[in-house]
């Protein structure tokens, strides 16, 4: 099924780890989409009904009927929704080598990506050393972002919300600089037409604690801190396995 309707969440977190996990049809990759988007339409609920109004009606798209990843019904209004990770896929890959192993161990530069597997698997194993230059990081985390942005965009060129899921090692204590960067770049003269999308930005760090940055073209950054009520039994069970599908996905696309 290419379009498949989602239960209205009532704004918490512990809805989106139930609607991704329950309802039927969605699997794999498509979990996570709906996870990620919930998660960061409940943190920016109350922005997004004074700017939008009431959300009536969700869906989530799949080959072939996406781009966008949701559709979300506003009364009369449809916004389109795209999810993406910022993640190189060297890192991506080492960090499904760390989840399948069990064990502790190193992870790549995100600048200087190992030059082949066998690197690659050293660094994870701890047996060499994974030198990293935070500047060289922070310009590829911008590069990549403005290639994603771009290519999100291209999939809405009516206009939409872009949500970036972002877990890099190297955001820990700089998650309002990747806001800073985003902002920097959507409102760059290459981004004139950015004035039609919303970016929305979360580093969940945790399972109880949380940044997400909303961001504009010529405005300022709105961004939001919280640790929200822990999570029932029940809930912490289903997002562990919603986490271990994300697990099998990563490895099985190596």
């Amino acid at each position: 099924m290419a379009i498949t309707p989602l239960t209205i969440p009532c704004g918490t977190l512990d809805d989106a780890v139930r609607i991704a996990k329950t309802t039927p049809g969605l699997s794999g990759q498509a979990r996570n989409e709906v996870y990620h988007c919930l998660d960061m339409l409940q943190i920016w609920q109350q922005f997004l009904k004074e700017t939008f109004g009431e959300l009536t009606r969700i869906n989530h798209r799949s080959q072939p009927d996406d781009p966008p990843d949701l559709e979300l019904n506003f009364g009369s209004r449809i916004v389109g929704m795209e999810h993406t990770k910022l993640l190189p896929s060297h890192v991506g890959e080492a960090e499904a080598w760390l989840r399948k192993s069990g064990q502790g161990g190193g992870l790549p530069s995100i600048s200087s990506p190992p030059a082949n597997k066998e690197e690659l698997r050293d660094i994870v194993a701890g047996i060499k050393p994974a030198w990293s230059n935070v500047v060289d990081d922070w310009k590829t985390i911008f590069d990549l972002l403005a290639i994603t942005l771009r290519k999100k965009m291209g999939g809405m060129p009516g206009g939409g919300i872009i949500g970036v899921v972002c877990d890099l090692f190297v955001l820990d204590q700089s998650d309002h600089l990747l806001a800073q960067i985003a902002h920097d770049i959507v409102n760059r003269i290459e981004f004139s037409d950015f004035d039609k999308y919303i970016l929305i930005v979360l580093n969940r760090s945790t399972h109880s604690t949380f940044y997400s940055a909303l961001i504009r073209r010529g405005m300022d950054i709105s961004e939001q801190r919280g640790n929200p009520p822990p999570l029932t039994a029940d809930d912490q069970k289903l997002l562990a396995e919603i986490q271990a599908l994300e697990a099998q996905l990563e490895q099985g696309a190596e």
